[in-house]
């Protein structure tokens, strides 16, 4: 009960930290009048022993919020996972799981940028906005941190972890993965559960071969083949597409519409299948090749292990994918993931997998009840062309407007409780300064 008090007020005092979201300063938003001294024990212990020595896990936490959402939202059938990896930006000697890796925001097409820090796998889930049928939000579930050296599981192995949590936690729903280029690895799609669906993306030099078994010649020796001729990479596969003249046969582009990045595009694919054996061994997998005919877009190389899925589908639920790039994003600007200094193996693990957990709270309960306050009616009404009403960030400006609004209130309040209101607002603004 201790520990879910302190929950409470550590997400309150989270969202209403206007300054540098440290863990001192969030616990003095929460506790203002409490003294701080670093050369003995004060008020504000608990908080830092609720993300270092308290018996909650991330595991425990991220079942709980799992089970809310599921519960609270609507989703499409299968539900949609995005998986993918962040750096956090950390320094320091003893920070442990502290490692060099690739920083995505300052790498470019022809540089890759390294920066220190602590390299987070998340599996969220794509979740569709209230009266659409456009999912275009990530809520996160499970988070797993990505340790470097030798011998410690790679980003793929810790997303079928997680995912396999999921499918224990969840046994009668149905799954579409959707992953980038690296988890497209015999690490994830060996031994897939049969409740999920696999949509990735692969190089364009992949060696691809035909599913179907030759026939067999008469008196040949040797053991029979377990796959059929090598079939064109896709890369060669879209020249050869261009280089055909005819509009029958096979290796033919054929025109898709589908709704990717928030507008409606024109599209053409090309689909066929293959298996795919230094990654799924034998299963069968659809490859669709995607072309923009305006030249806007590179060709995208994708597969899915759903060999019946049509071309818009496939393309449809890659693109859902961005949604957790907007997820890293947030966390990083809005809830500052990467600002709390902590160095020991108990706070690592527990202060950004709590964070994320949080973030989903935070989306579920405006998707349920608070974009219908009549704060998120005023916020919206003063917005910019350039935001948007499923934004965090306006997500946490409603949170906080209902929760002033719901705490100071001139008419229910005496003169001594409304001197301490102003007292607790002026030291909100040293603490913000």
């Amino acid at each position: 009960m201790a520990q879910r008090l302190t929950c409470c007020h550590l997400l309150l005092g989270w969202i209403m930290c206007l300054g540098k979201h440290t863990l001192r300063r969030v616990a003095k938003n929460v506790q203002p009048d409490l003294p701080y001294d670093h050369t003995h024990r004060h008020g504000l212990d608990g908080y830092y022993n609720f993300l270092e020595r308290s018996a909650w896990t991330p595991k425990a936490l991220a079942y709980r919020v799992a089970v809310l959402v599921f519960t609270r939202l609507r989703f499409l059938t299968p539900i949609t996972l995005l998986v993918d990896d962040t750096l956090a930006h950390k320094r320091g000697k003893s920070v442990w799981g502290l490692g060099w890796f690739r920083d995505a925001c300052a790498s470019t097409k022809k540089r890759v940028a390294t920066a220190p820090g602590h390299n987070w796998v998340v599996l969220a889930v794509a979740v569709c906005l209230p009266g659409s049928g456009t999912p275009i939000l990530a809520l996160p579930l499970v988070a797993r941190l990505h340790r470097p050296g030798q011998g410690q599981p790679s980003c793929a192995v810790l997303a079928k972890q997680m995912l396999a949590e999921v499918l224990q936690w969840f046994p009668t729903k149905r799954f579409t993965l959707v992953g980038d280029g690296a988890y497209a690895s015999k690490e994830l799609l060996l031994g897939l559960d049969p409740r999920v669906t696999f949509v990735g993306r692969l190089r364009g030099d992949a060696a691809v071969y035909d599913p179907l078994l030759p026939a067999a010649r008469a008196g040949r020796r040797g053991p029979r083949a377990k796959k059929g001729p090598r079939l064109p990479k896709p890369k060669e596969a879209a020249a050869k597409a261009d280089r055909k003249r005819t509009t029958t046969g096979a290796w033919l582009w054929q025109a898709v519409t589908v709704v990717v990045y928030g507008c409606v595009r024109s599209l053409r694919a090309l689909t066929y299948e293959v298996v795919w054996p230094t990654v799924a061994k034998l299963r069968p997998l659809q490859i669709v090749v995607v072309r923009d005919p305006e030249g806007r877009m590179r060709d995208a190389y994708l597969f899915t292990t759903d060999t019946q899925a049509t071309p818009a589908w496939v393309i449809t639920q890659f693109a859902w994918r961005w949604s957790i790039e907007v997820l890293f994003r947030a966390s990083k600007q809005v809830l500052e993931i990467e600002t709390p200094q902590h160095w020991c193996q108990q706070s690592v693990e527990k202060v950004a997998p709590w964070v994320w957990s949080m973030q989903s709270v935070i989306m579920v309960w405006y998707l349920t009840a608070g974009h219908t306050l009549p704060e998120a009616q005023e916020l919206r009404a003063v917005m910019g062309a350039w935001d948007s009403e499923w934004s965090l960030r306006h997500m946490i400006q409603v949170f906080r407007c209902a929760t002033l609004n719901a705490t100071i209130n001139p008419n229910s309040a005496d003169l001594a409780q409304l001197r301490e209101i102003v007292q607790t607002l002026k030291k909100w603004a040293n603490l913000a300064a």
